[in-house]
């Protein structure tokens, strides 16, 4: 009897969790959970930076590019019938940063959103797939929220003008140009805009990128930019930013 009686005791006895261990258990999980959030968090951001990173890379080598292909062709003319003077001239013009858009006869259009100290230019050349005569001028606007590169087009046989946005999150550009003073082809100085535009034989682009998305960065970041007051670039956010610059010879002009 003594038997059956311990056997039964022994059968119904439960087992659990005391509260002392399920206050350790909900710790423990407390922390884990903490842990893979912070972990997925942190990846999250891992991945807008490297994004963030090249957008602006990939920007900045298209804008580049894009820019020293039409300085390129400056000059470039039809020379079916008579031959035209040599070298080719008033194809090239800048303007130096200033607090409000330049005017006049080579702007044909305003450029509405100008953002101010930075550079224009614009280049001249006979584009064969419109088989005319072209203005292209460039200029830094804020015009969508963000500063962007924005080319103007001027067909000069239709007169004609569009003006788009090439890139956005494109916040300075800076121009120099390379002087050849005595017409031995090779550059005495860069200046910032030419009283004879006809000596200048190469183009200096500085492209000032940034991402569109802020908080990438955990301090803002200052970079060896220079502007046209004499400063150096300091960021106001926590953008990622980059510069991009490319000389480029006026192969037209060379002989």
């Amino acid at each position: 009897m003594k038997n059956l009686f311990f056997s039964l005791h022994k059968n119904s006895s439960q087992s659990g969790f005391t509260l002392v261990e399920l206050m350790i258990s909900m710790t423990i999980g407390l922390f884990l959970s903490a842990g893979m959030v912070a972990l997925l968090i942190g990846n999250k951001q891992s991945y807008r930076d490297s994004e963030g990173v090249a957008r602006v890379q990939e920007n900045g080598r298209f804008a580049i590019e894009y820019l020293a292909n039409n300085v390129r062709q400056a000059g470039l003319q039809n020379f079916v019938g008579t031959m035209a003077t040599w070298p080719p001239s008033d194809y090239l013009q800048g303007w130096a940063g200033a607090t409000s858009a330049p005017s006049g006869a080579n702007l044909t259009v305003g450029v509405s959103g100008y953002v101010k100290n930075t550079d224009l230019f614009r280049v001249t050349y006979y584009d064969t797939n419109l088989t005319s005569v072209v203005h292209y001028t460039y200029y830094i606007s804020n015009t969508s929220g963000l500063p962007g590169l924005r080319e103007q087009k001027t067909v000069v046989s239709t007169s004609k003008t569009t003006n788009e946005e090439l890139l956005e999150s494109v916040y300075d550009m800076q121009v120099r140009y390379g002087i050849d003073s005595n017409n031995d082809q090779d550059i005495d100085s860069y200046v910032n805009a030419a009283s004879n535009w006809d000596q200048v034989i190469a183009v200096k682009i500085d492209l000032l990128i940034g991402s569109n998305e802020n908080n990438l960065v955990d301090a803002v970041m200052s970079l060896p930019f220079e502007k046209n007051d004499g400063t150096f670039f300091t960021a106001t956010n926590r953008r990622i930013y980059q510069m991009f610059s490319t000389t480029v010879a006026l192969r037209n002009r060379l002989k």
